[in-house]
């Protein structure tokens, strides 16, 4: 009889678990797109790796917050479709709440590979993003590999050395070189993914800072490979 009545209050606390660490409270706050003042606005433009605008995709920008011992919200701020040009604009309300935790995230009915300059970007976190301002992020979509960077493990007794890494690539012969900055950091604490275009050369330096060394390596990446790459001379 016991064990009879203690069964709802163990049912209680797994849903109240359940609440608190999983679920997630999904909500809306859009507003006008010619909302007055202060607003944010992302936008750019969707091409294909030759240089065509994809059209007719759908793009949202939604805030996350991933609560810790309370429920986790997600709000979609705001939601377009590229043009025929393959433009979009997404013009939102940064909340006083929003600028203070959690993180805001494109989300496209595309697959989205980031080729902008020296960005790959999809996310900002609150300190990265601010009212009144228009944030640049252009897409191409093209195959696509990951590139994981590691660094040698050192031995305790072996000091441990710094690398910093950057890679280069030309998705058009017409291009300018792309980069992304990856990582730097010291032996056996260095971890970084870099999304990179699949099937065409890709450039990466490596450099240890103070040692004034620099190297050199060209890789071609098969469309979803996922590889290790270790960071040494």
């Amino acid at each position: 009889m016991k064990t009879c009545t203690k069964l709802p209050l163990y049912f209680a606390l797994l849903l109240l678990s359940c609440c608190l660490t999983a679920c997630d409270l999904h909500k809306y706050d859009y507003i006008s797109k010619y909302c007055p003042g202060s607003c944010t606005v992302i936008k750019g433009r969707i091409t294909d790796q030759n240089g065509q605008p994809v059209a007719s995709t759908i793009m949202r920008i939604k805030w996350h917050n991933d609560g810790y011992l309370q429920p986790a919200y997600t709000t979609e701020k705001a939601a377009t479709i590229t043009d025929m040009n393959g433009t979009y604009e997404l013009r939102f309300l940064l909340r006083d709440s929003e600028l203070e935790k959690g993180y805001f995230q494109i989300e496209a009915s595309k697959e989205l590979d980031t080729y902008l300059g020296c960005t790959d970007n999809s996310l900002w976190y609150s300190r990265d993003i601010s009212r009144d301002t228009t944030i640049i992020q252009n897409y191409t979509i093209a195959p696509s590999a990951l590139l994981e960077f590691i660094t040698d493990i050192q031995e305790p007794e072996q000091p441990q050395e710094r690398y910093q890494a950057l890679v280069k690539y030309k998705l058009r012969t017409t291009d300018s070189d792309s980069c992304t900055y990856a990582y730097d950091g010291r032996g056996g604490y260095l971890r970084g993914q870099v999304q990179v275009p699949a099937d065409i050369p890709v450039v990466v330096y490596i450099l240890k800072p103070g040692a004034g060394m620099t190297k050199k390596d060209v890789l071609t990446l098969q469309s979803g490979e996922r590889r290790r790459y270790t960071l040494q001379f």
